[in-house]
C-alpha cells in the first residue's frame, strides 16, 4: 500500500530541483511514490527529472505537460496519486528526510484526515520556525481556519480529495483552498513538529521591485472565503481579513508606486465591513507588531508604515 503520494509541481527549477528531489528520495518513510509534474519547463528540469525517474524508478514518476501554473500542475498529479495520504512540495523548496514519516504517524496515531506542522522559513542568511497552530481558540477548526495556509505542510487523506480542485490562473490559491477543508471533514489536528523549508527567493512574486497585478487576487481569494465559511466561522474569517489584506497587502503594496487606490481599497473594506476589527478575539490575542500595523494602516498612515517597513526589514 501506498502510504503517501507526494506531488511537486516543477517548472524551471533547474538551479534548486535536485536538492528538493535529494531530500524526497531520502525519506525515512518507505512505501511512498513522488509525482513529479514537469510544467512546460523551457530549462534544464525535465533533463533532471528523467535523470532521477531512471535512478530512483520504484518511488518517482515524471509527468510532463504544458504550462499551466501551479495550480494546474498540482491538479494534474493528483490524477495519478495512489497513497492513504497526499502531499504538495514545491520544487525550489526541500524538506527533513523525517517529515513524511512523522506526519504519517500522527496522522495514523489521531485518525486525521488534515494534519499540519509548522515551517522552517530560509533566505540566504538566516532561518526561523513559523507556527501554524496560533492556539488562539479552544477550538481546534476554528485555529485551523486561521492557521498559515501553505498546502505544503499539510497531509492530507485523499478520501477528501476527490471533489477537490486547485482553482487555476490565481495567487494565493493556498488561502484560496486551505481555509475550506473544515467544510469537508472535522479530523484536522496539528503536529508540533518543522520539517519543510520554505526558501525565499528574490525573485519570486512577493519579492519582485515591480507590481504585479496577481497580487490583487488577494482581495477575491478573501472574498470566496467569505462566502464559504462567514456563517459558520464569522471571527475566523474576520481575521483573515485582519492577517492577510489589513496587515499583509499593506505592507506588500506600500513597496510599490501608484498603488495609493489599492490602499484605499483595502481600507474602504475594512471599514465597511469590519469597522469593529479590534474587538476580534484573535486581534486581541496578536502581537504588539500586528497590531501596530493594522492600527496604522486602518488610520491611512502609510508614511509612518514605510518608516516603520524599513526598520523591521533591517
Amino acid at each position: 500500500m501506498t502510504k503517501v503520494s507526494i506531488i511537486v509541481p516543477v517548472y524551471n527549477v533547474s538551479k534548486y530541483l535536485r536538492k528538493c528531489l535529494d531530500s524526497l528520495v531520502d525519506q525515512t518513510l518507505k512505501d511512498i511514490e513522488i509525482i513529479a509534474v514537469n510544467d512546460g519547463s523551457t530549462d534544464d528540469s525535465l533533463s533532471i527529472l528523467k535523470e532521477y525517474e531512471k535512478k530512483y524508478s520504484g518511488i518517482l514518476k515524471c509527468y510532463t505537460k504544458k504550462n499551466g501554473g501551479l495550480s494546474d500542475a498540482r491538479n494534474y498529479g493528483l490524477k495519478y496519486a495512489k497513497g492513504k495520504y497526499v502531499a504538495f512540495v514545491d520544487s525550489d523548496d526541500y524538506v527533513k528526510k523525517d517529515m513524511f514519516l512523522k506526519m504519517y504517524n500522527y496522522a495514523v496515531k489521531n485518525n486525521l484526515d488534515v494534519t499540519v506542522a509548522d515551517t522552517i522559513i530560509k533566505d540566504e542568511s538566516s532561518e526561523y520556525v513559523l507556527k501554524s497552530n496560533l492556539n488562539y481558540s479552544s477550538d481546534v477548526l476554528k485555529n485551523y481556519v486561521i492557521a498559515y495556509p501553505m498546502a505544503c505542510i499539510r497531509l492530507i487523506n485523499r478520501n477528501i480529495l476527490k471533489d477537490f480542485s486547485f482553482k487555476k490562473g490565481i495567487f494565493y490559491e493556498d488561502l484560496e483552498a486551505m481555509p475550506s477543508f473544515v467544510l469537508k471533514t472535522k479530523k484536522i489536528g496539528f503536529i508540533d513538529y518543522a520539517g519543510y523549508f520554505y526558501v525565499q527567493r528574490s525573485g519570486s512574486i512577493m519579492k519582485q521591485k515591480d507590481f504585479n497585478s496577481k497580487l490583487l487576487d488577494i482581495f477575491d481569494v478573501l472574498d470566496i472565503n467569505k462566502k464559504r465559511l462567514y456563517d459558520k466561522y464569522p471571527l475566523e474569517i474576520e481575521y483573515l481579513y485582519i492577517t492577510h489584506l489589513l496587515r499583509s497587502a499593506t505592507l506588500r503594496f506600500l513597496d510599490y508606486k501608484n498603488s495609493s487606490v489599492y490602499l484605499e481599497k483595502i481600507r474602504k473594506i475594512m471599514k465597511s465591513e469590519f469597522p469593529n476589527f479590534r474587538k476580534n478575539l484573535y486581534f486581541k490575542k496578536s502581537s504588539f507588531k500586528l497590531k501596530m500595523v493594522c492600527n496604522l494602516a486602518y488610520g491611512g498612515h502609510y508614511n509612518i508604515l514605510k518608516l516603520i517597513k524599513r526598520i523591521f526589514d533591517k
